[in-house]
Formats: C-alpha cells, structure tokens, sequence
C-alpha cells in the first residue's frame, strides 16, 4: 500500500491555492448584504443545484459513512437512496416555496411565520447545533488525512479551517457555490475512476458479490441498518434537505423553474454517488477483511477504508487528488454552514436585535467577522472531538438527527400549512428538542427510537395548535401572499446577471484542471495511465460542456 508523496503534495498545494483564487475571483460581484448571502437571485441553477449536492455530504461520506459500507455493505447505498428522495419532496413542494418566499435567510422566514421570539429562539439554536456538526465534518476530513499523509491531526485542522475561512469570508455565497462546482468537477470523476478502479482490482462486480461476506449482501428489517432504520433516516435526511443551506440554494436562483431543477439534479446525482461512492470500501473488505491490523492505534479503522483503497488502488498524483476530493467535499459543506450562520448571526440577529438600520456595507463587514468567529469555534470543536478520538458517524447522526427532528417540522410545514398561531412553531421546536435531548442524552434511544418517538409528537402539537389559530396578522399575511405569488422576471431587472462570465471562469478552470492532470502521466506507471486518462478525459468533458451551456458567449467577464 502506497503512501502520499511530493507529487501528491504538490497537487493538493495548487487546489488550495484555486480555492483561494475563486475568493479573489467572485469578490466584484458582492455589492451588498442580498449579493454575499444569497447571490443577488442570480446564481445558476447548474452552479447552484451542485453546490447543494457538494453541501449534502463531506469527508464524512469517505470515512463515517466508508465505514458503513465497509461494515454492513449494501445497506450504504440505501443512505444515498433516502438522501435522493429526499430531493423529490424539494421538487414537488419546497423548492417552489422557498424560491417564492424571496427571503434572505431561512430565519427571516421564521421571523414572518411565527415572531421574533421563535426566530431569535431557532437562531440561536441552529448555530450551536450546526457547530458540532461542522465540526465533525471538519475531524472527519483531519482523519482522513492523517491517515494518508501522517500529518497531525491538528495541524491539518487548523490549515484547512483558515483555508476554508479566506475564500468564504471575502467571496460570500458567490464563492461558496463557485467554489463547490469546481470542487464537484474534481470529486465526480475522481471517484468514477476509484470505483471502476477497485472493481477491476478485485475482478469485477461478479468477483466482488461473490466474495463479500453474507451479512453485506443482505438488508433485514430491523437492526442497525436495516430497512426500518434506512426508512427512519430517510425522513430525517427530508427534513435538512429542504431546510437551512439547501433552502438557501432555492432562493438564490432566478425563479422556480430553477429552483426545482435543483431539486432533481440533486435527486439524480445522490443515485449514482449510492451507485458509484461505496464500491471501494466494499472492496477493502476483501483486500483488507481487518484494517484493525493496519491502524491498531485508529479508535474506528473502518473510517479509513475509503483511504485505503485510494492508496492501494491509485497512481501518485491521483492521490494527490484524491486527498483534494476531500478537501473538496468537506470545504463544500463547511462553507455552506459558514456561510449559511453568518447570514444568520448578520441579518437575523445583528441587524434585527442591535442595528435595525444597518447599511449594506456595514452587514458586508458584520457578515465577514460572524464568518470568521463561527470557523473559529468550529476549529476548535473539531480539535476537541480529534483529541478524544470520537466516532465521526456517531456526532454527525447524534446532532444531526436533534437538528432535523426539532428543526425541521415547523420550518416545513409552516410552509405548507398557514393556519396555525404565532406559537405553534416554538411548541413544536420544543417538543421535538425536548424529546430529542432525553431520547440521545438520558433514555439512550437507538436512531429508529428517536425518529418514531420524536417526529410524530412534533407533528401533532403543530396540527393541534391550529385549534388556537384566532387571528390574522401582517407578516403572515404579506408571508403568504409572497408564497401564492409567482416570481416575477421583472423583480430581477435592477440585479446583474454574473452567468455568463461565471460559467466562462468555471469552464476554463475546469478545463485547466484537466489539462494539467495530464501532466501526471510523466510520473505514472504505464500500467496506471490509463486511470490518469480517464479523469482527465471526463474533466475536460465537462469543461467542454460549460461552455456550451454559457449563456451570453459575447459577454465579458
């Protein structure tokens, strides 16, 4: 099994200086708060729908998640079917809604559907959850590269963290979803080519089945992982992908047109990522059945599957890539949840309690500081967590199910449903947390326990307050005259269209990333090359595909 070397160094090196550059690049189009945290309304729905897919895992999906599938097999792919459905219900409701809303945060939603108290109260509450969920994130990506590079944990921590900070505090939303799509341009046919390759290794999909334990071939109805358990996460998943930085993505495109595309491409690309992302730990179960050999030391060593595989399958170089996939993945969804919480603690909490006649410019500046105080505490969550060796799959499901449980029923129905009063809301946030906190934290439910004991009663105390529903009041009432209202293409003609030279810079970057993957094949075994070809070769497809799709060719960045 290999290990990274200078020439995988050196290829991590210039996509962190890329990401920087990106920053640098999409800093003209920020001219006020609208522009930083929500792109003006005039964010691609190409750019935007793979931003939302990038922001929909991280390093987490090649290391808590590779554990999975490297434990329990198939049942992993069933995760990536519940995330896919999930899109659907963004398609057919929410993504309409959101869009229509014209609002600049989920908060300032809230605020309109049920008061300041609520607002401020699920505010505060998503920042603090949010920062150990990025934090794990963020360990997640620590891990994974430690185990590649021997690097220390904490050193790649606080590299990536101020890597990720630079290009989301002077770029906003702009460099957020820029900043996805070239890293979705190097992480797709990367792992194409991983997947493709670990079939080979083990001599085809035929070979593979056959040789996998009986239990990875098969999904029960009960258990961890089972299909009950596969059913329970797919409405979880429902509730945070049609919620908070995938919701934003909604609102920043033009109309609802764009927005529901970005449900399904979201829907299709999470189909073929259960397809193609969990082959290669599956393989390590037969090349490596006891990684625990390997890394006695790793408190979880089936977390380091996906990495195994990279190191033994990949050519130097395409691990360099491979390690800046990770990056990718986990920069993706880090800067979404920066983005999406500064947008939270600069115009729902900042401007609404303190500075109610805050100028543009000044929420720009506020804007960039909250960035830099949530990356901050979120560097030294993801410090704390690495220090006590915490199971990454373990925090990410434990706060990520408290967040969609208690979070996601009020955020939406109150889309959907009108009658209710100011406090239903509040009442249902508190039950579900409330339930939620007793079921992790004192009666220790298993997941299936917390989604069937919590969502339901979250969903009866908001129907039954519509009994209380006594009257109207204007900001529900302006609220849902927006939701019935169409979007208008004349609402957008004061904002400019950064499309075109948008989708220029993204096809010539992309482009340049192919090219310059070419040049690996100097320091390739022949009986490797073929793999360096074939991501070049479907990287540079794509940026022959964006510059077809640039819409204004004449235009000039």
């Amino acid at each position: 099994m290999r290990s990274a070397n200078t020439t995988d160094y050196v290829v991590i090196l210039i996509y962190l200086a890329l990401m920087m550059l990106v920053g640098l690049y999409v800093v003209r189009f920020n001219k006020g708060s609208s522009e930083y945290f929500r792109g003006g309304n005039r964010v691609p729905w190409l750019v935007a729908g793979l931003s939302s897919f990038m922001s929909g895992f991280s390093a987490w999906t090649f290391t808590g998640a590779a554990g999975v599938a490297y434990r329990f097999g198939i049942a992993a792919i069933g995760l990536y079917v519940g995330n896919a459905l999930s899109f659907l219900l963004g398609y057919f409701i929410f993504a309409t809604l959101w869009r229509r809303s014209r609002v600049t945060t989920v908060m300032e939603y809230l605020s309109a559907r049920y008061g300041l108290f609520t607002h401020q109260t699920f505010s505060w509450a998503m920042i603090i959850f949010q920062l150990f969920t990025s934090a794990s994130m963020l360990y997640g990506l620590s891990l994974f590269v430690a185990t590649a590079c021997s690097f220390p944990v904490t050193a790649t921590i606080l590299i990536a963290g101020g890597i990720i900070l630079f290009y989301c505090v002077i770029g906003g939303l702009w460099a957020v979803v820029v900043a996805d799509f070239l890293q979705a341009s190097i992480l797709l046919p990367f792992c194409i080519v991983l997947g493709f390759a670990s079939l080979i290794k083990v001599g085809g999909f035929a070979s593979m089945w056959h040789h996998l334990p009986p239990e990875m071939k098969t999904i029960h109805w009960t258990g961890d992982f089972g299909l009950m358990y596969l059913g329970c996460w797919a409405i979880m998943v429902s509730f945070g992908y049609n919620t908070s930085a995938m919701a934003q993505r909604y609102f920043s495109v033009e109309n609802e047109s764009a927005a529901k595309k970005i449900s399904l491409l979201c829907f299709g690309l999470f189909l073929l990522g259960g397809a193609v992302w969990f082959l290669p730990p599956m393989a390590m179960r037969i090349v490596y059945p006891d990684l625990h050999a390997l890394y006695p030391a790793m408190a979880n060593p089936s977390e380091a599957s996906y990495v195994v595989a990279s190191l033994t399958f990949l050519p130097h170089g395409l691990i360099g890539i491979m390690l800046a996939s990770m990056f990718s993945s986990t920069m993706a969804n880090l800067s979404a949840n920066f983005n999406l919480k500064a947008a939270i603690l600069s115009k729902d909490i900042y401007q609404k309690l303190f500075r109610p006649a805050a100028s543009e410019h000044e929420l720009l500046l506020i804007g960039g500081l909250m960035t830099v105080l949530v990356g901050g505490a979120t560097v030294i969550l993801a410090a704390i967590m690495a220090a006590r060796g915490e199971s990454i799959f373990h925090v990410m499901l434990v706060f990520n199910t408290l967040i969609s449980v208690s979070y996601g029923p009020p955020a939406l129905l109150g889309l959907a449903f009108r009658r209710t009063p100011w406090w239903s809301g509040l009442a249902s946030f508190a039950t579900g947390l409330t339930l939620g906190m007793l079921g992790d934290f004192v009666y220790h439910w298993t997941f299936v326990q917390q989604i069937l004991y919590v969502v339901p009663p979250s969903f009866a105390v908001f129907f039954l307050s519509r009994v209380f529903d006594r009257k109207e009041w204007p900001e529900r009432t302006e609220l849902f005259l927006r939701l019935n209202t169409p979007v208008d293409p004349k609402e957008l003609e004061e904002t400019p269209d950064h499309s075109a030279p948008i989708f220029r810079f993204l096809s010539r970057t992309v482009g340049g990333i192919g090219l310059a993957s070419l040049l690996l094949l100097m320091h390739t075994p022949a009986s490797e090359r073929g793999m360096v070809l074939a991501f070049s070769g479907i990287t540079l497809a794509v940026a022959v595909s964006l510059a077809y799709l640039s819409p204004n060719a004449s235009d000039t960045a």
